[in-house]
């Protein structure tokens, strides 16, 4: 067993050299000759050090995705040994299931978030170097709070569930757990513009009363039932532009981060709040869920088959006494690490494609042009975005179009 963790880690760091050859090497951000010049050419709106940052730290999340998604995979997989340990204690304090499960959850999640932890903290402080994050250090240790709760909250929900779903039904408990994470998917889509947003943010209506009347009337031409815009300060943490529409039916909210609203102009603005207003109208939100529920459905099939074999083959010399033990669940964290890393492609393909759409919806609803160039140029800037990415990097992390293909769709209609 020495002798394999021994490889396992000789060949990650294999792995991690050839990932740094890749990415901070070489020009992967070359656009073509024929667009030097226009104005998807970054040197027509860039300087040459806004370039150079906006290229170093594309390169360096793009080397700390590829790096740190199979580290945290191999952390899951050292950690099976101590999961036991783990379950033995909880075992010892209570006599009770559910305080076995909500100890033994608190004490691998808190193991597991100090292990990954830094690196939260080391990008953290990157995008402070780089002038892209003004987040506090207390706001990242909010934050940081925060999530970890909900996320621990969640986890007891969802296992809770598996484990009473697996024990009334030991051959199908994937397939009704599939059908009741349907629902809860929905509901947490539901409530999460007004319960967990405001959580990290300070919402407020827009200031702004002309600009409000114009975002409204494009909301009822896009038949979105809102009667308020909202501004979030996410100046306090960012320097970087967006704005969105989230929620569905009558939760919809329309919302602009207030570094929008003081980088860009009221014509841009516009443009990019018909892009956002294009999801809701087009109902990407209900197709994003029925993508994601489908998908869902064949990696609850994957683990499920997969999780047994796993318990069979290795389970017994861990110690590990079957499905419903608590100290195999970090066999289904792995699995569903693994499948969400090897899905990503399809779920970022699925995702381009209804960005596009939305650009398409706004195209057809302002026919400014101009002003989505020029909106797409100052996002480029301020996120310190290049407007194009390596073909491996858009796969696995691409949810949108680069902004040189928007740039480029923007064009017709300038013309």
């Amino acid at each position: 067993m020495k002798r394999f963790y021994i490889g396992c880690v000789a060949a990650f760091i294999s792995y991690c050299l050839i990932a740094a050859m890749i990415f901070l090497r070489g020009d992967l951000f070359h656009i073509p000759a024929s667009l030097v010049g226009t104005a998807a050419d970054p040197h027509t709106f860039m300087t040459a050090a806004q370039i150079h940052k906006a290229e170093s730290l594309s390169r360096i999340h793009s080397l700390s995705f590829f790096i740190s998604v199979p580290l945290q995979m191999g952390i899951t997989v050292a950690l099976f040994g101590m999961a036991v340990r783990f379950r033995n204690l909880a075992e010892r304090v209570t006599g009770s299931g559910i305080l076995q499960l909500g100890l033994f959850l608190l004490l691998f999640s808190l193991l597991t978030d100090v292990l990954f932890l830094p690196i939260d903290y080391l990008l953290f402080r990157i995008d402070h170097t780089y002038g892209i994050s003004t987040e506090t250090i207390g706001m990242f240790w909010s934050d940081h709070a925060k999530s970890f709760l909900i996320s621990l909250l969640g986890t007891l929900v969802m296992v809770g569930i598996y484990r009473a779903v697996a024990k009334w039904s030991p051959q199908r408990w994937w397939l009704w757990l599939w059908g009741i994470s349907i629902p809860l998917i929905v509901f947490v889509t539901f409530i999460q513009p007004v319960v967990l947003d405001p959580l990290y943010n300070k919402f407020e209506p827009l200031h702004n009363e002309q600009l409000k009347r114009q975002i409204l009337d494009l909301a009822a031409q896009a038949h979105i039932p809102a009667d308020q815009v909202y501004q979030v300060n996410m100046s306090e943490r960012t320097n970087a532009i967006n704005a969105y529409v989230s929620g569905i039916g009558g939760n919809a909210r329309i919302v602009l981060w207030d570094t929008t609203l003081q980088k860009l102009t009221p014509e841009e603005i516009l443009t990019v709040m018909a892009h956002e207003m294009g999801h809701y109208a087009e109902w990407h939100i209900y197709w994003g869920l029925a993508y994601g529920i489908a998908l869902s459905f064949v990696g609850f099939w994957l683990a499920f088959h997969a999780f047994r074999w796993m318990l069979h083959r290795f389970g017994a010399s861990i110690g590990l006494r079957g499905e419903r033990d608590l100290a195999a669940l970090p066999m289904l964290l792995l699995l569903m690490m693994l499948m969400s890393f090897i899905s990503a492609p399809l779920q970022n393909a699925f995702s381009r494609v209804i960005e596009h759409r939305a650009d398409v919806y706004a195209m057809n609803m302002t026919g400014d042009g101009i002003a989505a160039i020029h909106a797409f140029q100052q996002i480029a800037k301020e996120n310190l975005s290049p407007v194009t990415q390596p073909k491996l990097v858009q796969w696995f992390r691409g949810s949108h179009p680069t902004i040189l293909e928007r740039i480029l769709y923007f064009e017709k209609f300038a013309k």
